[in-house]
């Protein structure tokens, strides 16, 4: 019965108007409204589902951009003397294996 749409079973249960109202009738008439509410319930749940994978790959790109300002404003308050712009364009050339003035321990570990 879990296979069913919702199309086929209402269709159910206007058959079963046809019957007289006995144990077994109200039995499967109980049993098709569950699953029509279980049908509804993972129909609402479908487009909340579609936002979500929406909305994880902008978390996942807003935590690497975090951790990235956080790591470099931590470099900056070892080297005040640079700006924040300084500081990415050297770490962006350390990263491409050049020299830059701030020692490679700085950039390891930039706690103070």
């Amino acid at each position: 019965m879990s296979d069913y749409s919702k199309e086929e079973l209402e269709k159910q249960l206007e058959a079963l108007k046809l019957f007289p109202n006995n144990n077994l009738v109200r039995q499967l008439r109980k049993q098709i409204n569950e699953k029509l509410e279980s049908l509804a319930k993972t129909e609402i749940n479908i487009p909340q589902d579609d936002t979500d994978k929406k909305h994880q790959p902008n978390l996942a790109r807003s935590q690497g951009l975090k951790k990235y300002h956080r790591y470099i404003r931590l470099v900056r308050n070892n080297f005040p003397q640079y700006s924040y712009s300084d500081i990415r364009k050297q770490f962006s050339r350390r990263k491409k294996g050049k020299e830059s003035p701030i020692p490679d321990v700085v950039w390891q570990n930039p706690s103070p």
